[in-house]
């Protein structure tokens, strides 16, 4: 599939730059392509090959937002977009009226060959750049599909311990973990999350789980009041593997990578 857009690694881009339509991270076995503004069909994250997620968004709400719903970040103003090298990316954003800026890294670590494993961890800043105390909501929203086994599997899914976990009958298995304890965690079909978010401002409905035999999905929501200045930093793990007793062996393309995944896989260990 081409891509649309896409930077050459290593280059930054100037102030209010126009973001990719496509962004692509690529380390050993691993390949995440996604749309950072909204939701696209052609996102994709394959492991040795084999799909493993359908989407994987951010959600913002904040005190005054006129519109009826959670913004997106194709709603907010692009401030800046690098991507250093083939594995990690950054992008910041502004809200229309100046008062908050969201910043993503994002770093993917693939597994060596045929281990069908492998993780992402992004960090997400939020700063209240206004001069006033700002009331804000951030949603992580995660949508799995394992198909390891080629085959569409209904799915069971939990959030227990900071830790999201999903697997389904072959016995891949994907977790999303963080390092603060969500406000409300919803596991759901994506439809009913899907429509608080893209149509209501309604917050998230505390239902961690499990939902056995479905097709899970997940949203995360944080809220916070944020101090004129004040920033606050979520960091967010996911991993994938073939089967429950599959261990990743990551082959991390640069220094910051390695040390991402060190803290990164430690937080996940801490939240089993």
């Amino acid at each position: 599939m081409a891509l649309t857009a896409t930077l050459v690694p290593g280059a930054a881009v100037a102030a209010d730059p126009a973001i990719p339509d496509l962004i692509e991270l690529v380390n050993g076995n691993s390949v995440y392509r996604a749309n950072l503004l909204g939701f696209s069909e052609d996102q994709s994250w394959t492991v040795d090959g084999v799909e493993t997620l359908f989407s994987d968004l951010y959600f913002l709400n904040l005190a005054g937002n006129p519109r009826p719903r959670f913004l997106r970040l194709e709603d907010l103003q692009p401030v800046a977009f690098s991507q250093p090298t083939s594995d990690r990316l950054s992008a910041s954003f502004l809200t229309l009226g100046g008062n908050l800026s969201f910043s993503l890294e994002s770093v993917l670590l693939g597994g060596g060959s045929d281990s069908y494993a492998a993780t992402r961890q992004d960090r997400v800043t939020l700063t209240n750049t206004s001069g006033t105390a700002l009331p804000v909501s951030l949603v992580k929203y995660i949508d799995y599909d394992l198909q390891f086994d080629d085959i569409l599997d209904d799915d069971t899914g939990f959030f227990e311990n900071n830790l999201f976990t999903q697997t389904d009958p072959s016995k891949a298995r994907a977790t999303l973990a963080v390092d603060q304890t969500p406000t409300a965690v919803q596991v759901s079909p994506y439809r009913p999350i899907l429509a608080q978010l893209y149509n209501t401002a309604r917050p998230i409905q505390n239902s961690p789980g499990p939902l056995v035999n479905q097709d899970v999905t997940a949203g995360l929501q944080f809220d916070r009041i944020l101090a004129p200045g004040e920033s606050v930093v979520f960091q967010f793990l996911m991993t994938v593997q073939g089967q429950t007793e599959t261990k990743a062996v990551p082959e991390p393309g640069t220094a910051f990578a390695l040390t991402v995944a060190a803290a990164g896989l430690a937080l996940l260990s801490r939240r089993r």
